[in-house]
């Protein structure tokens, strides 16, 4: 067992509900594998029937490239049939990316519907900031967590994707938000480096309880830099 982590944890739960209640950030999440999964394994391993064929189509027909196109806000159903034109031996498990979407969402974040609840009670503003297809508003109207939010900025609407900071922007002028009024979680890298380039707090996503530690880190933080 860590015990250095669950004690860390516990320290981390007196002092972030403490340092929180003195302090009004905004917090900025992403939204796939940070709020929500996404697993598109879950409909492709059944059609494939092997986790390894699923894994080459992934990797090889509905590319991070392709999705990036959909996530930019190009059309959803020409992308389809564009790429089934291509790989026509794949037409129907390519159509299936759109036909069978929800079921490659399993559903929220352990842990994070309370975790922004908090912050919520806290008196924090919480945002999205998510590079995603219009297919993101099917997912937002059917789990709770997103009515937490109090707004978001969506790759496709604005046709700007991360870690292209101008997207970061578009959210801060948005809203009215200061760059170093804001924290952000996303569980890639580069758009975490992204938003410490224009001066915001980042954080790598992990999972809720590492959040919950890593958040406690950021706001104490801020607090000392303004004391």
């Amino acid at each position: 067992m860590n015990y250095k982590f669950w004690i860390n944890l516990v320290y981390s739960s007196f002092y972030f509900r403490n340092f929180a209640a003195r302090m009004k950030k905004n917090y900025i999440f992403d939204f796939g594998k940070v709020l929500v999964g996404y697993e598109p394994h879950l409909v492709y391993d059944k059609y494939f029937g092997s986790k390894e064929k699923a894994e080459w189509f992934i990797k090889n027909v509905v590319t991070e490239g392709w999705m990036r196109r959909l996530d930019i806000g190009e059309p959803f159903n020409a992308c389809i049939k564009e790429l089934q034109a291509e790989f026509p031996d794949y037409a129907d498990p390519i159509g299936m990316y759109d036909t069978h979407y929800q079921e490659m969402i399993p559903g929220e974040i352990e842990g994070m519907y309370d975790l922004l609840h908090e912050l919520k009670s806290e008196g924090h503003q919480i945002f999205g900031l998510s590079n995603w297809s219009y297919k993101v508003y099917d997912v937002i109207r059917k789990y709770p967590i997103f009515s937490l939010l109090d707004g978001m900025v969506i790759s496709s609407e604005v046709h700007l994707l991360k870690p292209d900071v101008r997207i970061y922007q578009c959210l801060m002028e948005k809203y009215g938000l200061k760059a170093e009024e804001c924290v952000f979680i996303d569980d890639r890298k580069e758009n975490v480096e992204a938003a410490r380039s224009i001066k915001m707090k980042g954080i790598v996503f992990v999972d809720a309880l590492q959040l919950r530690c890593d958040l406690t880190t950021a706001c104490i933080s801020v607090y000392a830099s303004r004391g």
